[in-house]
């Protein structure tokens, strides 16, 4: 049981490292929607279609 513990605890020490150190920039918000014809439509900070996207979800994600 200890050793399952100190393995565990060495896989998220280990996680945390490569996110801290190898992981992307801060994340900036975007907002995407996906089709079932596999197209993809994303919304960048800043523009009017976003800024309304993001406006109306805010509230319910808090």
């Amino acid at each position: 049981m200890r050793r399952i513990f100190g393995l565990a605890t060495l896989v998220a020490i280990a996680v945390w490292a490569w996110r801290r150190f190898f992981g992307g920039g801060p994340s900036s918000e975007r907002a995407g929607v996906s089709y079932d014809d596999g197209s993809v439509l994303v919304l960048e900070p800043g523009s009017p279609g976003f800024e309304r996207l993001a406006a109306i979800a805010r509230p319910t994600l808090r």
